[in-house]
């Protein structure tokens, strides 16, 4: 008796084939999964990484850009751009073929928040190794260390929307780095 009740969803199967012709409907391909982020829906997710049970996001909006930081769906902390986005910062470094590094800083009074994205180069030891986190400095020129979040879970980091950044700034809007200055450096 349990060999009939095995065989009788192999033979619904195999009825299915015969009534369709050999052909096998396809399920609808859903677009790729949206990462968890504490970005809202209209907005696009430039990185996004999980921190043990917290999120921190940075997530660019038509005209605005915000960085969040909380558990899922509860931000503790979000700065948004303000309107001329002069608490707004990105910079990099590029090393010959040693590492490779682009952040955001987000600035809220004395405090800043820096989000980085780095990829060992070529002449590094572990080629294309990618990691991420949050740098958390205070003072005029962030010479006080607060913390340091280094990411352990796959992040999600879109070049794409970072490049938008200046689309969506005021036109007159330099958020670049001051050469050399203190924010200049590798996080």
């Amino acid at each position: 008796m349990p060999r009939a009740t095995a065989a009788f969803p192999v033979a619904v199967a195999l009825a299915a084939l015969l009534s369709t012709g050999g052909s096998v409907a396809k399920p609808a391909r859903l677009g790729a999964a949206r990462p968890a982020s504490l970005c809202a829906n209209d907005e696009r997710v430039v990185y996004t990484c999980r921190f043990g049970a917290k999120l921190g996001s940075v997530c660019l909006a038509r005209n605005s850009l915000h960085y969040r930081f909380g558990p899922q769906g509860r931000p503790e902390l979000h700065i948004a751009s303000t309107p001329d986005w002069s608490n707004i910062h990105t910079g990099g470094n590029r090393s010959q073929g040693g590492l490779n590094q682009d952040y955001i800083r987000f600035t809220n009074g004395m405090t800043h928040y820096v989000v980085h994205v780095d990829e060992t180069g070529s002449l590094n030891e572990n080629p294309g190794r990618q990691s991420s986190g949050i740098e958390v400095l205070q003072g005029s020129s962030g010479e006080n260390a607060l913390a340091s979040l280094t990411c352990r879970s796959p992040a999600s980091f879109d070049g794409s929307a970072y490049d938008d950044l200046a689309k969506a700034a005021p036109k007159d809007w330099d958020g670049a780095e001051t050469p050399g200055g203190p924010f200049e450096v590798i996080y």
